[in-house]
């Protein structure tokens, strides 16, 4: 089964793999309001603690690629702004890599509920088998929020080491930023000729 992650454009992904949190060499201070700290070790602890066991080293992903419908800013500017990657969970697997794997669909508000910025959110551990690769609700998205995942079903995929490295990753084609360019360009030549 394929995967995908979206990661900032500039990166070292192929070359050093992909980072959890707990491995990624650079705080990242979205959690450290809840955490009540900006230290890395209190906000690891309070992941772990809070979130469920393991989410300081769990790598989040998608079951396809982000099909933006014109309705979500947010989701276009991560689009726009990331890279697009891609691994076969059954590789990593196979490799015994894989800790655990917790799913976050809000719309099905069932597991580890913890609120973050007054939104709630859940997650609940799956087996690699019962991941849902049904097509993904993007028309759910609500920009108001400026909260893409809380409406998109997505995986936390917990790696031992907290890292995938790189021989298990691959670039994808970004169609969305395609698509989105080559939608402009259209809009462009018809209002040219009015």
């Amino acid at each position: 089964m394929r995967l995908y992650h979206y990661a900032p454009k500039t990166n070292t992904i192929l070359q050093n793999g992909l980072y959890s949190y707990a491995k990624h060499p650079h705080l990242q201070r979205s959690y450290a309001v809840p955490a009540k700290s900006d230290k890395k070790k209190d906000i690891i602890a309070w992941m772990e603690n809070n979130i469920f066991p393991g989410r300081s080293k769990a790598i989040s992903c998608l079951t396809e690629p982000m099909q933006w419908r014109n309705n979500d800013p947010v989701l276009k500017k991560i689009v726009k702004s990331s890279t697009l990657f891609s691994f076969e969970l059954d590789d990593l697997l196979k490799a015994g890599l894989v800790e655990s794997i917790w799913c976050r669909d809000d719309l099905a508000c069932r597991g580890h509920k913890y609120v973050i910025d007054k939104h709630t959110q859940y997650f609940y551990e799956v087996k690699p088998e019962e991941i849902d690769t049904s097509p993904l609700t993007w028309g759910k998205v609500d920009p108001s929020k400026k909260l893409m995942y809380g409406a998109v079903r997505h995986y936390m995929v917990v790696m031992k080491k907290g890292i995938i490295p790189p021989e298990y990753l691959r670039p994808e084609k970004n169609n969305l930023v395609f698509f989105y360019n080559l939608l402009q360009s259209v809009k462009k030549l018809f209002t040219h000729k009015k």
